[in-house]
């Protein structure tokens, strides 16, 4: 009986331990979910035609839950300095196709003459943009992940939005909307180039309606604006 017994426990074990593994290997080469208390940290760069270099931004997650991270990101445009917060939410999964969520929050302090390697004398004022994402995302046996999705894209001047809720002084009555909204579309890769390094080339195509905006002057967004992540896991 005591035999059986140890048996019993030794099985458990196995099946606790290859389930445990089973996980780990699902969330192997994820840059957006970490497993739980562990975090992922990654460097973003891009190249628009419209910012001078260098384009760094770097970014950390922490994995709240095998199914929720929260993260924030701090760099340069090139033109401008940023930093901000993000959240990335599972809303399905089934085997190796999931229902991702993401969502950002990122705030520039505007600038006022000269900025890093652009000797342009510019004024800017701060400005933030939120922007929210869900994706349909497949995982191939190689472990490269591709993704799919839509979302919505809000930009606002931090002085015009002070004026529309009141909070400053100098309000005016007769001012639009300090806030301009957009829809995106968005496309990327997760490519495994180690155990703890994946590589993540991503697009996002700003637009209204179905047409691709047009920059201007007024524009604080770009139409087409690709990036190049580089994330390296800890604690796997």
């Amino acid at each position: 009986m005591k035999t059986f017994k140890t048996l019993i426990l030794l099985a458990i074990t196995h099946l606790s331990l290859a389930q445990s593994n089973q996980f780990k290997q699902k969330n192997q080469n994820d840059p957006l979910f970490p497993l739980k208390r562990n975090f992922n940290v990654g460097l973003i760069t891009t190249f628009t035609g419209t910012t001078p270099p260098p384009v760094l931004i770097g970014d950390i997650t922490y994995g709240v839950s095998n199914k929720f991270s929260i993260g924030v990101v701090a760099g340069t445009t090139g033109a401008l300095a940023l930093y901000g917060f993000k959240l990335n939410a599972i809303l399905f999964q089934q085997n190796n196709f999931r229902g991702v969520f993401r969502w950002n929050a990122i705030y520039y302090p505007g600038r006022d003459g000269q900025f890093l390697f652009d000797r342009s004398i510019q004024h800017v004022m701060p400005w933030m943009f939120t922007m929210g994402i869900a994706d349909l995302e497949w995982k191939t046996k190689g472990g490269t992940r591709w993704s799919v999705g839509m979302g919505y894209l809000e930009t606002h001047c931090i002085d015009g939005m002070m004026k529309f809720f009141h909070l400053s002084n100098d309000v005016d009555e007769d001012k639009e909307l300090p806030f301009q909204f957009y829809n995106v579309f968005h496309g990327g890769v997760s490519i495994p180039l180690s155990k703890k390094l994946t590589l993540r080339p991503e697009v996002v195509v700003v637009m209204r309606g179905v047409n691709v905006i047009v920059k201007t002057p007024d524009t604080k967004v770009s139409p087409f604006n690709p990036y190049v992540n580089l994330v390296y896991s800890f604690g796997r």
